[in-house]
C-alpha cells in the first residue's frame, strides 16, 4: 500500500522533506508518491498541513 496526494496540494514541499526514501517529487502542479519507492510509513500524512496525502 502506498499514499497519493490529491488535487488539495499546495505544493509546499513539507512532504517531501521529511520523507525517508525519497519518494515524493514535485509535479507540475502538485507533489507526486512513487508508489513502487513509498514505504508507506505514513511521515508525510502527518507533515501535510492541506491534508492532500491519503492510504489507497
Amino acid at each position: 500500500m502506498a499514499y497519493v496526494i490529491s488535487d488539495k496540494c499546495v505544493a509546499c514541499g513539507k512532504c517531501d522533506e521529511v520523507c525517508p526514501v525519497e519518494a515524493i517529487s514535485k509535479g507540475e502542479k502538485k507533489y507526486t508518491i512513487n508508489p513502487e519507492t513509498c514505504v508507506n510509513c505514513g511521515q508525510c500524512v502527518d507533515e501535510c498541513p492541506s491534508e492532500a496525502i491519503a492510504e489507497v
